[in-house]
């Protein structure tokens, strides 16, 4: 099963762009595979489709012999044991994994039996692959396979069978008492580090580690010690749209959220909700996006007030000290107090019925000079824009779309093709055809109805017959083809 996405390809020719606000702008993001990567969120692939199971999951389904897809960025510098993917198997099948694309060096083999409809876990050993910039790419090669998800084990994790004290181990069966360990979310939890997640991928961007969690996606932080109580809970966080907030739930999504922490701005900062509650004891937390994807970096538990203002109360038997305060008998000077009275004074407000000069307001129907605004329609200068079928011959731009439902990521490329050497190149994309959540190795800003797409410092000057690349992750839903220009 082949599918080829349409791919618009336009040029223009642009004059006198206009400074617009900037959206977020990040660099290349980062895969964290060791903390699992949904199969849906990848740079490329043939013959496949992404699919909604009936439970909601989206996976990459119809992986049959030479389909694939590819996934770049990966963060392998703890080195490569072995991969685990969950999958749906129809029979027999196998699936390689290479270095690179899909022609690249066969780094091993995942085999899988047939799983009667349900999502298993399958893992294979693989070839040592250490960096931290790597590309993978998942090749069907016999059956036909479902991905949902895949994680990579380190290769330390294998060096743990080097104890032949494994004899040992017996004392390891007190590490079942592990799971007990609790979270000190006192002390501030990285997201990171969530127990699991649904519809939430690990990036890394501009030195931040974080949780990219789509629209109504969450991430679970297990066992959090809450027997300090609860007063507040902070987040880390941005979000490229208003009015989205990230709640809050205890120990399951069944109930009301405890809190809604509103999230503002396309920059990482700290918001924070106050909370009323009797809570104790440990608990699993559920952080939920809503309204839009929110980027969570880290969160932490404000503890219940009390106890720790309580013990200054001690320190109120110098307050006795404080009946010294009762000289404040001087306070008796209250009595001028009274001179508030010449508050009286205050009715000399009633001066405010000069106020009533503020009737000069009905100088503001001079604002009836807005006809003048009119002159607005001056916009129609902006089907100017129209002039976008201009074009700077030699430069082309291709993307690619990967959608899962309820959100997308576009990878473009950008190739000077003009002869020779070009410094600086633009790209535009309709805004009403993508929603840019956030994007990689491109500064965005906006102007009429397009997205305004320019290169960073090291990736402005192109050789000739050299090729860029840059992408974007959307929410929502998006067409199979999108209008781009270049120039």
């Amino acid at each position: 099963m082949k599918r080829k996405f349409p791919v618009v390809l336009s040029m223009m020719l642009a004059a006198g762009l206009s400074t617009a606000p900037a959206l977020q702008s990040n660099a290349a993001p980062h895969m964290h595979p060791y903390n699992g990567v949904e199969a849906e969120v990848n740079f490329g692939s043939s013959g496949v489709d992404i699919a909604t199971e009936a439970d909601g999951r989206k996976v990459v389904s119809g992986i049959e012999k030479g389909d694939y897809f590819t996934v770049k960025t990966c963060d392998f510098s703890s080195g490569l044991a072995s991969i685990t993917i969950t999958a749906k198997s129809e029979g027999m099948s196998v699936i390689e994994v290479r270095k690179g694309n899909a022609s690249g060096e066969s780094l091993g083999n995942i085999k899988l039996k047939s799983t009667d409809g349900e999502y298993q876990t399958f893992t294979a050993n693989v070839k040592n692959l250490v960096g931290d910039n790597e590309t993978i790419t998942f090749v069907g090669s016999v059956g036909n396979v479902s991905i949902d998800s895949w994680s990579a084990a380190p290769l330390t994790d294998i060096e743990t069978p080097e104890d032949p004290t494994q004899p040992e181990n017996p004392d390891q069966p007190t590490q079942p008492e592990q799971p007990a360990a609790s979270v000190d979310a006192y002390a501030g939890v990285e997201a990171e580090n969530a127990t699991q997640a649904n519809a939430a991928v690990v990036l890394s961007a501009d030195g931040v580690t974080y949780q990219a969690i789509r629209v109504n996606g969450y991430i679970v932080v297990k066992n959090v010690d809450l027997s300090n109580g609860i007063s507040g809970i902070l987040a880390t966080a941005r979000a490229s749209k208003p009015k989205v907030s990230l709640d809050v739930y205890v120990d399951s999504l069944d109930s009301a959220p405890i809190a809604k922490i509103n999230v503002t701005g396309a920059s990482f900062k700290e918001s924070g909700v106050k909370l009323t509650s009797d809570l104790t004891g440990t608990h699993d937390l559920y952080l939920v996006a809503n309204g839009h994807t929110v980027d969570l970096d880290s969160f932490k538990i404000l503890p219940a007030h009390q106890t720790p203002e309580q013990p200054e109360n001690p320190d109120q038997p110098e307050n006795p000290d404080q009946p010294q305060q009762p000289e404040t008998p001087d306070q008796p000077e209250n009595p001028d107090q009274p001179q508030q009275p010449e508050n009286p004074d205050q009715p000399e407000q009633p001066e405010n019925p000069d106020q009533p000069e503020q009737p000069e307001n009905p100088d503001q129907p001079e604002q009836p000079e807005n006809p003048d605004q009119p002159q607005q329609p001056e916009n129609p200068d902006q089907p100017q824009q129209p002039e976008n079928p201009s074009t700077t011959e030699g430069k082309d731009v291709t993307y690619t779309i990967n959608s899962w439902g309820t959100g997308y990521l576009v990878n473009f490329k950008v190739t000077n093709n003009t002869g020779s050497a070009v410094d600086g190149w633009t790209v535009r994309v309709r805004k009403d055809q993508v929603s840019i959540d956030s994007s990689w190795c491109v500064n965005i800003t906006e102007e009429g109805d397009y997205y305004v797409i320019t290169p960073l410092s090291w990736n402005t000057h192109l050789e000739n017959g050299q090729t860029i690349e840059f992408g974007l992750i959307g929410t929502g839903s998006i067409g199979d083809s999108i209008y781009v220009t270049v120039e």
